[in-house]
């Protein structure tokens, strides 16, 4: 009568999935920024000392630099496709179970309209007072 529970179900876990997937992926592209920024520190640190120990590393840096940013731009190719399967996936929920996205669109709708309003309401009583 109302659609296929089961394929929302196994959308809801695909999602939760997806999810763990996004977090664990952007918590490996922060810390690559992280290093591909202390690289360049360090670099700009050496400036223009010499020596051979220094040259050294200056070229292990350099090739770190290098290999770092290689990851950074495959990353990207990775988050580019992982949001066309997640768009995919929405599409593809959304043709399913049409009347219940609908209704889960009216009710963010509801729900940003309260606060929307809540806070104009709090901006007209003066800001950050509150009536008990």
């Amino acid at each position: 009568m109302y659609g296929n529970t089961n394929a929302g179900l196994a959308t809801d876990t695909n999602t939760m999935a997806s999810a763990g997937i996004a977090a664990r992926h952007q918590e490996t592209m922060d810390q690559l920024n992280r290093t591909v920024a202390q690289a360049e520190d360090l670099l700009r640190a050496l400036g223009n000392e010499s020596g051979e120990a220094i040259d050294a590393m200056r070229a292990r840096v350099s090739a770190t630099l290098r290999d770092a940013r290689t990851r950074l731009s495959s990353g990207a190719g990775q988050a580019r496709q992982f949001a066309n399967t997640t768009m995919s996936q929405a599409d593809a929920y959304v043709h399913a179970n049409p009347w219940r996205a609908v209704a889960i669109g009216a009710g963010i709708g509801v729900l940003l309209a309260m606060m929307m309003t809540s806070r104009r309401r709090h901006s007209v009583d003066g800001e950050g007072s509150t009536e008990y």
